[in-house]
């Protein structure tokens, strides 16, 4: 692993410790959905669908109980079919695989458009997710 795997790395442990959902399985979703509506205009639903589908192919070996499908299935359904497989799992167990999702998912994209962007582009969807979450805190 090298530096910039371990930026992502720490944005992706940030990202999964923000939120004030106090269901795990939605909680794990949090960073998922901010990346889709933040990449999906960039690379398209389906893009973000083969890459999550690819994602998931590549980790079903270690984590057999996570649902692989075909990668043209819509961002709800897809979401849909993360949380109930993250809800029906041990949290410690959920909690790695989502880690591990999202760090494949990253390096993916970081393998098409370089670490640069993608470090850029994972921190702006998630700032923007923890600002709106924090706003109250705000004085």
């Amino acid at each position: 692993m090298d530096n910039k795997d371990d930026k992502r790395r720490q944005l992706i442990r940030a990202m999964l410790a923000q939120g004030t959902e106090t269901d795990p399985a939605r909680r794990h979703l949090l960073p998922w959905r901010s990346l889709a509506s933040h990449l999906s205009p960039l690379i398209g639903e389906n893009g973000f669908g083969a890459l999550y589908g690819r994602t998931g192919r590549l980790l079903a070996q270690q984590y057999g109980w996570l649902t692989t499908g075909p990668s043209s299935r819509s961002l709800a359904e897809l979401f849909r079919t993360l949380e109930e497989d993250l809800a029906g799992a041990d949290p410690a167990h959920a909690a790695q695989a989502n880690e591990a999702l999202l760090a494949t998912f990253t390096r993916l994209l970081s393998d098409l458009i370089g670490d640069a962007l993608t470090t850029r582009l994972i921190d702006a969807a998630w700032r923007g997710v923890q600002t709106k979450e924090n706003a109250g805190e705000q004085k």
